[in-house]
């Protein structure tokens, strides 16, 4: 695993903080599992204590000290971050990377995740392995989408409608911080865009006339564990992107959303699945019931199939991608017109 860092810093000339990003592209932490023969029932329960036996592996003390030895300038360090939180030689890789000195370190927010890249599979490289899928494939093919739809000169000349593309930090945490689909947020963002001294409900008009999806990663049907599925929702690779319903509001589809995304569908030529799941199972949920009942917006969640979702290695169909972005591409630039003949009631 790599690192992740957000740092903010002291300059020492001038007392001001900054913040900066930094990525460790080779892999310096990693979490080892214990051995199957020191504990025989682990394909039993597999059940690591979290606070015990998540905690990775930066160096040996042996190896730190004779790096030390070899690169010590006697220069010490004043940093609380580098003295109490965090170990020496992993503060002077980082600072190494950005350039500072580690007494210049006031604060840092660390995250880790898999330095392996992903790669095309299968016989006939048509499966996507991957980490994070789950939701970098949909964020990439709505902003792909949203370029191509915005792409060439006098397209968005004659455009009545705004096409955004929200991309939120913490879902899967529960989305509740100041980057989060539960904050204010998107709301003021909204506010600002629409926002007219001539029409001082701009906002208030334009939510009811607008239209979201929400774009998460659905389950595709695992064929060694196919009865996890409603027999009538098995969403399968290759045959589209998927339409989540719920009937406890764990997804934002109606019938007006569905039925508007499926006549896009069928415009671009893009087939569409369905998926509910069994009565029996508990059903996650995404952004989408967060900003339907913040905002009072029409909402349709879906999401292209995949597999092992939340793995470190996640695995989706390379047509998944070509599908979301024409069916994305189509909803930016049809959305407009099939609302302002719809009749509902």
């Amino acid at each position: 695993m790599s690192s992740l860092q957000s740092f903010k810093f002291q300059d020492l000339a001038t007392g001001r903080l900054e913040q900066q990003l930094v990525k460790v592209e080779r892999p310096i932490l990693r979490i080892p599992h214990l051995a199957i023969h020191l504990q025989r029932n682990v394909n039993e329960s597999f059940g690591p204590n979290t606070e015990n036996h998540l905690v990775p592996i930066l160096a040996t003390e042996a190896q730190e000290a004779l790096e030390k030895e070899v690169s010590n300038t006697g220069t010490s360090c004043t940093s609380a971050v580098q003295q109490n939180w965090h170990p020496p030689a992993l503060l002077s890789l980082l600072c190494s990377q950005l350039g500072v000195k580690p007494e210049q370190v006031v604060e840092i927010e660390l995250c880790l995740a898999d330095t392996q890249p992903a790669t095309l599979g299968g016989a006939f490289n048509e499966f996507i392995f991957s980490p994070r899928l789950d939701n970098l494939h949909s964020c990439y093919c709505a902003l792909q989408a949203l370029i191509e739809s915005s792409d060439g000169p006098g397209v968005l000349a004659k455009e009545s409608n705004v096409r955004l593309v929200a991309l939120y930090d913490n879902e899967e945490v529960g989305s509740e911080s100041a980057q989060g689909a539960v904050s204010l947020l998107t709301e003021l963002v909204l506010r600002r865009i629409s926002a007219s001294p001539q029409n001082l409900t701009a906002f208030e008009e334009a939510v009811p006339k607008s239209c979201m999806i929400s774009a998460d990663m659905a389950h595709a049907v695992h064929p060694n564990y196919a009865d996890k599925h409603d027999k009538n929702h098995r969403p399968e690779f290759h045959k589209g992107p998927t339409i989540k319903v719920n009937n406890n509001q764990r997804y934002a589809s109606t019938a007006i959303t569905e039925a508007l995304i499926r006549e896009i569908a069928s415009r671009v030529d893009v087939p569409l699945q369905e998926y509910m799941v069994r009565n029996d199972s508990p059903c996650g949920t995404t952004i989408g019931p967060i900003l339907a009942s913040r905002l009072g917006l029409r909402v349709v969640d879906m999401g292209c199939p995949q597999l092992a979702m939340h793995s470190i290695r996640e695995m989706c169909c390379t047509s998944g991608v070509l599908q979301s972005i024409a069916l994305f591409k189509g909803f930016f630039e049809l959305f407009p017109t099939l609302d302002r003949g719809l009749l509902s009631n």
